[in-house]
């Protein structure tokens, strides 16, 4: 009858224990599923965010490439627009050297001194327009609510003060060519 009775506690021990194994076993198995699944779901916003990093830096990469084109197209222009003066320059600089431009204004100082007031006279205008684009750009905007420039008349460089000089030179070329004109049709 001891003997029943031990093999009875040893099968319910025995059924008890596997019960309880199964228990923790399962509970740990879940925590270890909830688990991968937690992992399962950031691992995939954190795919999405990578992904959208990714686009962001293509975007950025193909904007810095037209950016960098643009500034290449801009500097070989700005290199020709260079180049051109430079030559400009050079063809100037080479009337000045070669006459002798004390010695024609001494013999004819009536042509020199007509072409050198119109062309200071045009310069001057230049000038005056020039600056009126930029004061006339500033007055777009009152920033103060003063009146501007432009509405006062200040700057506008309308004023009676313009003689009416014209350019002498028909053609459109500048000083150089004049006085170059005139050296060889005076030497």
């Amino acid at each position: 009858m001891y003997l029943k009775l031990i093999l009875i506690f040893v099968i319910i021990s025995a059924l008890g224990g596997g019960y309880a194994y199964h228990q923790v076993t399962v509970s740990n198995l879940e925590a270890a599923k909830a688990q991968l699944e937690a992992n399962n779901r950031t691992l995939k916003e954190n795919q999405v965010q990578m992904e959208i990093a990714v686009k962001t830096a293509q975007e950025s990469l193909a904007a810095a490439e037209a950016n960098a084109k643009k500034s290449e197209a801009a500097m070989s222009a700005l290199t020709a627009k260079n180049n051109q003066l430079q030559r400009e320059k050079d063809n100037a600089m080479k009337i000045f050297k070669d006459h002798n431009l004390t010695r024609l204004a001494r013999a004819k100082p009536g042509m020199i001194e007509k072409r050198m007031n119109a062309k200071t006279e045009q310069v001057f205008r230049m000038l005056e327009n020039d600056t009126k684009e930029l004061m006339d750009a500033d007055d777009a905007t009152p920033a103060n609510g003063m009146q501007s420039d432009a509405q006062t008349g200040v700057g506008s460089g309308t004023g009676d003060n313009s003689t009416g000089t014209t350019d002498s030179n028909s053609n459109g070329e500048g000083t150089s060519a004049d006085l170059s004109t005139a050296v060889a049709a005076g030497d």
